[in-house]
């Protein structure tokens, strides 16, 4: 098992963070590890689990586990692996401190552990692009 941390202030409110996190539709936009998502949902459904397509080869699915205001978690499964993603906001005034933890398992993520380790600091500064976009449209 190996677990990958990043932390990053963002200029934008949680709930327009979790907007961005949870739109499944969009996820592939600024998640490096996705190619697509394979569905007509803006919002994830809990618990569903979804057909993706990622840079690894054969079968993948994502499903989120749990969703809040300060947390939410999902779990991607593909050939030879998996990894629980998960997400802390913490509001701290005029930012949100976001936390992103990878964790993952399997012989497949064991092999490549060492080019997964920018991963969470690559998705934080695609994330927070978006959601400071985003949040200067709710201004």
């Amino acid at each position: 098992m190996t677990s990958l941390t990043a932390t990053r202030e963002m200029r934008a409110d949680p709930q327009t963070i979790a907007d961005v996190i949870l739109d499944i539709s969009a996820l592939a936009d600024w998640n490096p590890a996705l190619h697509r998502t394979d569905t007509r949902d803006r919002r994830a459904r809990i618990g569903h689990p979804y057909s993706v397509s990622t840079r690894v080869p054969g079968r993948a699915t994502l499903a989120y586990l749990e969703a809040s205001p300060d947390r939410i978690v999902w779990t991607l499964k593909v050939a030879g692996g998996s990894e629980i993603g998960e997400w802390s906001l913490q509001p701290t005034g005029a930012t949100t401190r976001v936390t992103h933890r990878m964790v993952h398992e399997g012989p497949l993520f064991m092999l490549m552990r060492h080019a997964m380790a920018p991963v969470p600091d690559l998705r934080l500064d695609r994330l927070q692009a978006r959601a400071e976009h985003y949040q200067g449209f709710r201004r």
